[in-house]
């Protein structure tokens, strides 16, 4: 009986750490995304985001994994794959190491244009309320109904 409920007990481990490290998905439609260039209102515009967060290095500071956001995002017509940023790589002012609750990727349609640096950046919160993505002139803002919401998205990134 004794080696049945060591076995059981391996069986829910192994079973338990599978669950942990398999990638959940993260996916989201998001309608009338406002599209902003050089701060003014241009057009709407609807973006599908097909992903999976995946664990990423352990961080002693926090004890816990980091978390990355792979796949992909539809904007308009054109897809592009995202590059996960790691935001534990660096503390923050007060010396954290913390991802405030967002994930950060480089957007990009060709595997060479994070090199060249024709990319745009992208970030989401994990509840997936809020999206920000910035080219060089252009950006993308969810929700964005009025000024004040822009601003706050704005202002929620920097």
């Amino acid at each position: 009986m004794n080696k049945l409920k060591k076995l059981v007990v391996l069986a829910v481990v192994i079973v338990g750490v599978i669950l942990f490290i398999y990638p959940k998905p993260f996916k989201q439609t998001y309608k009338d995304v406002q599209v902003y260039e050089n701060g003014n209102k241009v057009s709407k515009i609807d973006i599908e985001l097909d992903g999976k967060i995946h664990k990423g290095r352990f961080v002693w500071q926090r004890l816990k994994f980091s978390e990355e956001l792979h796949g992909s995002i539809t904007i308009g017509d054109k897809k592009y794959s995202l590059s996960p940023v790691d935001l534990y790589e660096f503390p923050d002012e007060d010396g954290n190491y913390t991802d405030n609750g967002i994930y950060e990727s480089l957007l990009s349609i060709d595997q060479y244009d994070i090199v060249n640096d024709n990319y745009l950046t992208f970030y989401i919160t994990h509840d997936k309320s809020k999206l920000y993505i910035n080219s060089n002139s252009k950006e993308f803002i969810y929700p964005s109904n009025t000024n004040e919401d822009y601003q706050s998205v704005k202002d929620w990134i920097y």
